[in-house]
């Protein structure tokens, strides 16, 4: 088994089953509010991109580069999202972090060692209070998982991360995005099918983000989940 299918197993990653899923809220939305770092930013350009032909649908972009839920130096994501939400009461949002909170752990200490306990904690309340921030004025919260890194450790690290989001967002939809970015043999590729089908570049130079190309891969996969909650809409053609 590769190590990219290891990690996603253990990441406890389960794609959403929507017939599992009732629509939280009778109204329609043309709002889709994107919040999170650099990896959101290029979420939110991909969903420019499928919904260009769709004028009843804007996407609003609060993403900030460089910046995530471990220190609030940059940014304080926990304590400010709830305003955030409120000035976009009634969107879709969309969550996406993780490649600037690497935890501070060794994954042989992740379980058991006090670090890694604290760790969870606090971490876990800066998720719940995103979840909680938004969910109190949006329509729904889709939480995005962070891909498949080059980088082994890199890995770890991420699927770490996405096991707290998963279990923690309260009240959001969870989607893994890993299984899109993974190869055959669940090990990282740069390479994979677009949205037009031949394959293609899909991550960047540097191992961790993608190309425009693979964030309209990841847009495209979030589209079903988003138009749960847009009923009276037909999905866009991308």
């Amino acid at each position: 088994m590769g190590l990219g299918r290891r990690l996603f197993l253990l990441a406890g990653c389960t794609i959403l089953d929507s017939a599992r899923r009732p629509v939280r809220s009778a109204e329609t939305t043309d709002r889709v509010l994107v919040v999170g770092d650099s990896q959101a930013q290029g979420l939110a350009g991909g969903l420019q991109r499928m919904y260009r032909h769709e004028t009843s649908c804007r996407v609003v972009d609060r993403s900030r580069i460089s910046t995530g839920l471990v220190s609030p130096t940059r940014f304080d994501w926990p304590g400010s999202i709830a305003g955030i939400a409120e000035a976009e009461r009634g969107a879709i949002a969309i969550v996406m972090f993780g490649a600037n909170d690497r935890p501070p752990i060794s994954p042989n200490n992740r379980e058991t060692s006090p670090a890694a306990v604290a760790f969870r904690g606090s971490y876990g309340a800066h998720i719940r209070a995103m979840a909680a921030g938004l969910e109190k004025y949006c329509a729904a919260v889709i939480w995005v998982g962070h891909p498949i890194v080059r980088d082994p450790a890199y890995s770890e690290d991420m699927a770490f991360l996405n096991r707290l989001y998963a279990s923690q967002a309260i009240g959001a939809d969870w989607f893994p995005s890993w299984p899109l970015f993974m190869d055959d043999d669940g090990n990282y590729t740069a390479y994979g099918k677009g949205i037009d089908g031949p394959s293609t570049r899909l991550r960047a130079d540097d191992g961790v983000h993608l190309t425009p190309a693979g964030y309209d891969v990841l847009a495209k996969a979030v589209l079903p989940v988003i138009d749960l909650y847009r009923p009276l809409h037909r999905p866009p053609t991308g």
